[in-house]
């Protein structure tokens, strides 16, 4: 099983799936048309790793291009494509706190449209004679 990892995740294949098909399993964008190489609508970037041909792709590629409809993984790898907007979405909301937010980050502790409160000060006592007067017999 090869591991998979694009912009936002890291995902592994199943066996017997092309690299498109996991893709679009875990949510990714990626265009396509034909699954067989002709078009070359779903090409992306590899970044890293070697991927391995299914059948040999008609579309034109670039050096540093594959077309994950008619390819495997030969080894782990990284690609450039990102999550459809709607999983990002969701994952945003499900994620307590986002990594692009800091804990500590003013809007985290108070919310813009709550008033900040003041912490109270307590009042010193006038004349607090009684304590002195006190005696021990």
């Amino acid at each position: 099983m090869s591991v998979v990892q694009s912009q936002h995740i890291r995902f592994n294949l199943i066996p017997q799936e092309t690299l498109l098909e996991g893709l679009e399993r875990t949510g990714h964008e990626v265009e396509y048309q034909c699954r067989s190489g002709y078009c070359g609508g779903c090409r992306v970037r590899l970044l890293a790793g070697v991927v391995e041909y299914l059948e040999q792709p008609l579309a034109f590629i670039g050096a540093d291009e594959i077309l994950p409809c008619c390819c495997i993984p030969k080894s782990d790898i990284r690609v450039d494509c990102e999550l459809r907007l709607d999983v990002q979405k969701a994952q945003m909301q499900n994620d307590m706190f986002p990594a692009q937010q800091s804990l500590f980050d003013e809007p985290m502790l108070t919310p813009k449209h709550a008033p900040v409160k003041k912490p109270a000060r307590k009042r010193a006592a006038k004349n607090n004679t009684r304590a002195n007067n006190l005696s021990l017999f």
